[in-house]
């Protein structure tokens, strides 16, 4: 009887302690996460073998390579190496990232990105479904698509890509939280 006791205070004692264990690590991930939000935290870049990049049409192979006089920044180096955009929510680099826009995208894609001879881009339609995601959306850019949307290779640097997505996320956001068109800052 003493043995069966032991073991039931000794597996209730295991129980409450993985309880508890459980109970402190939310309060911690809960800390943690209102102090997240408080001061945004920077990405930590790494770089290292780029990933697959793939044509949207071709599905061909994508040769990332510097334009004459580009050197990779590491926030590309990062993006070619993870698909993570390290300027989504940088305000600076959301700014820098529509003025690159209104210069080479506006044309087609609309002032706001709301669509014009190209295919609105704030919202949540997209002609090639791989762009919901920051990776196929670079592909898209960088390779071409149908139409008369022609690769910007050559044209716009891996950075100035990856900037004009940051606006483009952040316009779609805004978009979507005010039922409408949002302002470009």
């Amino acid at each position: 009887m003493k043995q069966q006791l032991a073991m039931a205070f000794g597996v209730s004692g295991l129980v409450m302690a993985a309880f508890l264990t459980v109970a402190c690590a939310k309060d911690d991930a809960a800390t943690q996460a209102s102090e997240a939000k408080a001061a945004p935290a920077k990405v930590a870049l790494k770089d290292g073998p780029p990933l697959e990049f793939r044509g949207t049409l071709s599905g061909d192979l994508l040769e990332l390579a510097p334009m004459e006089d580009e050197t990779f920044t590491p926030e590309a180096k990062h993006f070619m190496a993870t698909g993570e955009n390290p300027y989504r929510n940088d305000e600076e680099a959301i700014k820098k990232g529509y003025t690159i826009f209104s210069t080479a995208c506006s044309g087609c894609h609309g002032h706001l990105a709301e669509g014009k001879l190209g295919p609105a881009l704030a919202d949540d339609y997209w002609t090639y479904p791989k762009n919901e995601t920051d990776k196929g959306i670079f592909e898209t850019i960088y390779g071409g698509a149908a139409g008369m949307m022609g690769p910007q290779q050559g044209r716009m640097t891996v950075d100035e890509i990856i900037h004009v997505i940051a606006w483009i996320r952040h316009q779609a956001e805004e978009n979507l939280k005010n039922g409408g068109v949002a302002p470009h800052g």
